[in-house]
């Protein structure tokens, strides 16, 4: 079955999705932040060891540094006797070195005296004064991390374009770097349109609504390693509305309005984008967020979500979440997804993908799923919901009982 907008065909999504996201180009500006700042950024350089790592070998346990060559026959039935010549702490330079016949009593994570090729823990020994017998013979170098074995000098530690998690985040501390060039947040630029809707925290007229949609993208765009740039409500009318998109494109990266892309006759921006820039497609075959449309505008992304909180946010998840990762250079979403079963009949509209909202909950072993879809102009459609399933477009009918992969949100 064809499904029409405006008199159109609608576009297919799978075809929408990859002309969208071929067109997203990564941000190539770039900011030094300090390590306790850069988690989760995108390293914007190669950086490269100035050092070893550790920059000398070190005792890995408490005991005594000595030559292996020394205790080659020790044992608890004949203990080895050394001469205790001296100790050294972490953080400390050891003064003397070990000679034959000879230990140094080290904390872990003190330099090994010079002379010594092990680390003898204190429970295989017995000290007595200035003598210490060692009861067990131990090769050269256990107990001793040797200089260089995290990171050698010279070596490439973390490649430009690494996700810096926490553990990378200590790599470039193990360095000695107190700062960090990344790869600079995306922006994007959110406007609300409508005469009807209402900033949260004013008093509501007669006919009006509150603006929701604003604030779950926003929330979004910043969970997805984007900068969110919220703006103020834009009237319906032409000028007001190519003002703010003339101000949006040129200090953000993408631009994305809500409402107005329907096709009442106060819909008004597909006009001004088909005019000004050049509109990819105008209408998806999605249930919800048929009314989408995106265009591109002085080389900048510009998508119009539906009006209504359950099409703009599902749509806004679906389609432009990718798009935001690929230009923040984020890994691939790979959202956790369960396996349920469905407890009620589905229906889907022929030729239509639906993106349909559930409620989760166990039994027995495993999930069981029923829907949470009231209509799209309800947020709690989404807000009581789990997750979604996805139904293809030449699905119909789920029988209650079916097995469905549930994406979590």
């Amino acid at each position: 079955m064809r499904h029409y907008h405006g008199g159109k065909p609608l576009t297919k999504f799978d075809e929408a999705f990859e002309k969208l996201l071929g067109e997203a180009m990564p941000v190539k500006r770039t900011e030094k932040l300090a390590l306790t700042q850069a988690v989760n950024r995108v390293l914007a350089e190669t950086v490269t060891a100035p050092f070893d790592v550790p920059p000398f070998h070190r005792a890995a346990m408490d005991g005594y540094a000595m030559r292996a060559s020394d205790i080659s026959e020790a044992s608890s039935s004949n203990p080895v006797s050394l001469k205790l010549v001296g100790s050294v702490y972490a953080g400390e330079l050891p003064i003397s070195a070990v000679t034959k016949g000879t230990c140094v009593k080290v904390a872990t994570g003190a330099p090994v005296p010079e002379g010594a090729d092990c680390v003898v823990p204190f429970e295989d020994t017995e000290q007595d004064g200035e003598t210490v017998r060692v009861l067990k013979a131990l090769p050269a170098l256990s107990n001793i991390t040797e200089k260089g074995a995290d990171i050698r000098q010279g070596s490439i530690v973390l490649n430009e374009g690494t996700f810096l998690t926490p553990a990378k985040i200590g790599v470039l501390a193990a360095l000695g770097l107190d700062k960090v060039e990344v790869y600079d947040k995306p922006k994007i630029a959110i406007l609300p349109t409508g005469n009807e809707i209402a900033k949260p925290g004013t008093s509501l007229q007669v006919g009006q609504i509150y603006d929701i949609n604003t604030y779950t993208i926003a929330s979004l765009a910043k969970q997805h390693g984007c900068e969110p740039l919220p703006r103020e409500i834009v009237s319906d009318e032409p000028e007001a509305l190519l003002r703010a998109l003339e101000e949006a494109t040129s200090i953000a990266d993408c631009v994305v309005f809500s409402a107005g892309s329907a096709v009442g006759e106060r819909d008004l921006l597909p006009k001004i984008l088909s005019e000004r820039g050049k509109v990819f497609f105008h209408g998806l075959a999605v249930r919800p967020g048929r009314p989408t449309l995106t265009a591109i505008l002085d080389g900048k992304i510009v998508v119009n979500l539906p009006g209504f909180p359950t099409s703009c946010l599902m749509m806004a998840m679906v389609l432009l979440v990718p798009v935001w990762r690929k230009m923040a250079r984020l890994p691939q979403w790979q959202p956790n997804t369960v396996t349920a079963t469905l407890t009620n009949d589905v229906h889907s509209p022929e030729g239509l993908r639906q993106f349909l909202t559930v409620r989760l909950r166990r039994q027995d072993e495993g999930f069981v799923a029923e829907s949470a879809y009231k209509e799209s102009g309800t947020i709690t459609s989404l807000s009581e919901a789990d997750g979604f399933i996805v139904i293809p477009e030449e699905v119909t009918y789920l029988p209650a009982g079916t097995k469905v992969t549930a994406i979590l949100i």
